[in-house]
């Protein structure tokens, strides 16, 4: 453990390098003022209101404490506080030091911050949610052990399995619970070889009742702490405990992985996760605007949601970028410079991918027609003519055949897409300004 008198100077060190706050750091952590610190706590000093609510979100708010817990050398409580507020400053002190004391370290790594509340459910990961907190409310049920949890990075999996962990803490006293990755588990194996003390290290993983293990493709070419997992993994198992699994691929495709460990792997649920769809992008990116108490407006809420689209780790860095660049203009900016500021962050080169949603906002701000009038059973003129365009431009763009067309209009049948399609087709003016709002979605 360091000098506790300049903790936040070698950790302003380690965030200069850290990528992941490259849109705050000079706006929002550099001017962090360290007031007070202890081997239990450091309370930093925001310069004003907007940077406190920034910094009190989840994300950055982790990513502090993890390089605080880094330099520091063991965990240590982080508070952030208005600038000269004195009453706050020390409040906070004692509350800090009573919750250390009545809690002990986290051992199992999981907190509110990452729970079921604070998760965005959508379509791509409904499904993944529902056997989730299936799990937490019955942990070792023989149906869902091991569960598994697998796709792309950025898509929320540690999010969901901290969750499971966390919701069973929490409801559970007497469940042991531990959370880790696979590069942790990797590095206590070694230090275990070296000390050659195994029963602590056995003692650690084995007397756990959940054991939560993240991207167990880590372990790919490391055989001898592939083989400890194994055994860890039989011990539990032959003891009804339950087992969490991540993974960027589904255990068929681990072909590094020997059949005897595939096979257990596929023993419980197998669930993938998808990319966030536009709805669940922008809830998340909403989620976000409300937390931190900011204001931003539908247009440039989304355009973000519109053009990044791969996974929410993306929504997260253009959210930072828009934020950080806020936070240095009194809270204000517009359209113009936030596609500027996220030129980076879309490939030029690469068309934009359109989906349905988009088509139905772009139509609905053109004719000033709410989205939940085109997709109603209103019949009147104005709505029948939104909804024949954006129809007739879902067909046009995304090549939809009409039974998919009309399943986002409220279900109608194929030959009323037909017809409304056609609509267009024969009337030159609304075809005119079919093509206007194409131009504006491909942007």
């Amino acid at each position: 453990m360091g000098n506790e008198s300049d903790l936040w100077k070698r950790t302003l060190k380690v965030l200069s390098f850290d990528s992941r706050v490259d849109g705050v750091y000079d706006a929002i952590i550099v001017p962090l003022k360290q007031v007070h610190c202890d081997r239990k706590q450091i309370i930093l000093e925001a310069r004003d209101t907007y940077s406190l609510n920034i910094l009190k979100g989840n994300d950055l708010n982790s990513i502090i404490s993890e390089a605080l817990n880094s330099v520091n050398g063991a965990p240590i409580t982080l508070n952030f506080v208005l600038k000269g507020d004195t009453k706050s400053i020390n409040s906070t002190k004692i509350s800090a030091a009573r919750s250390r004391d009545d809690e002990g370290e986290n051992s199992s790594n999981l907190t509110e911050a990452y729970s079921f509340k604070n998760f965005i459910v959508g379509d791509c990961n409904r499904f993944a949610h529902a056997s989730a907190v299936a799990v937490a409310n019955n942990p070792g049920s023989r149906q869902r052990n091991p569960f598994f949890l697998w796709g792309n990075s950025g898509l929320g999996k540690t999010h969901l399995i901290k969750a499971i962990g966390y919701e069973i803490q929490s409801n559970n006293d007497d469940i042991k619970v531990l959370y880790t990755t696979c590069e942790s588990f990797l590095d206590a194996f070694i230090h275990c070889r070296m000390g050659d003390d195994y029963d602590a290290f056995r003692k650690k993983y084995r007397s756990v009742d959940v054991l939560i293990i993240d991207d167990i493709q880590a372990l790919i070419g490391k055989t001898e702490t592939i083989n400890e997992f194994f055994n860890t993994f039989e011990a539990l198992s032959a003891e009804g405990k339950q087992i969490i699994i991540t993974s960027d691929k589904a255990p068929s495709n681990l072909i590094e992985f020997d059949d005897r460990i595939r096979s257990r792997f596929q023993s419980g649920i197998l669930i993938d996760i998808q990319p966030p769809d536009f709805e669940t992008r922008k809830a998340i990116f909403l989620s976000k605007i409300e937390n931190d108490g900011l204001t931003v407006s539908d247009d440039i809420v989304n355009y973000v949601c519109e053009n990044i689209t791969n996974n929410v780790r993306e929504i997260e860095g253009a959210y930072k970028t828009v934020t950080s660049y806020m936070a240095v203009s009194n809270g204000v900016i517009d359209l113009e410079t936030t596609k500027a500021l996220l030129m980076p962050l879309i490939s030029p080169s690469s068309k934009k991918k359109v989906t349905p949603e988009m088509i139905i906002n772009s139509v609905s701000k053109y004719y000033d027609i709410s989205e939940e009038d085109m997709t109603s059973t209103k019949r009147n003129a104005q709505v029948a003519v939104a909804r024949n365009v954006a129809m007739y431009l879902m067909r046009d763009i995304l090549d939809y055949t009409h039974d998919r067309i009309g399943k986002y209009f409220g279900g109608r049948k194929h030959s009323t897409v037909i017809n409304s399609i056609n609509n267009i087709d024969d009337d030159p003016e609304l075809k005119r300004e079919a093509e206007e709002i194409k131009k504006r979605i491909n942007g």
